[in-house]
């Protein structure tokens, strides 16, 4: 709660991951571009664990979420959570799942990771 309360403070967005993918569901389909997401520079940069990392953010998964499916401990989670957010210059988990969403990572309907 407190790093809520932080988050605010600095004027960032808070937002449970599973809100953000209900309020994606409601705006319907997200159309994914032509063509392999790994070409485009900023998805290219990320590691194979990175991408899946990305891919269960745009599925709104949670740190926890995450932790228990790919068998890591939420800190390692944590870690690399922030290194995708710093590689895709997204400034939170909503810009990660539209850029997910946008890259074609993922879509609104998935519940598994395309990578």
């Amino acid at each position: 709660m407190l790093s809520g309360i932080r988050a605010v403070a600095a004027g960032d967005a808070v937002i449970a991951p599973a809100l953000t993918r209900r309020l994606l569901d409601s705006f319907g389909p997200h159309p994914a571009p032509l063509g392999d997401p790994r070409s485009n520079s900023d998805v290219a940069s990320l590691t194979r664990r990175e991408l899946e990392i990305l891919t269960t953010i745009g599925l709104g998964w949670t740190n926890s979420e995450i932790a228990e499916r790919l068998f890591l401990s939420e800190s390692t989670v944590k870690t690399h959570v922030g290194r995708v957010l710093a590689k895709v210059g997204a400034r939170d988990r909503i810009q990660a799942v539209i850029f997910a969403y946008d890259h074609g990572l993922t879509s609104p309907k998935d519940e598994t990771p395309r990578a």
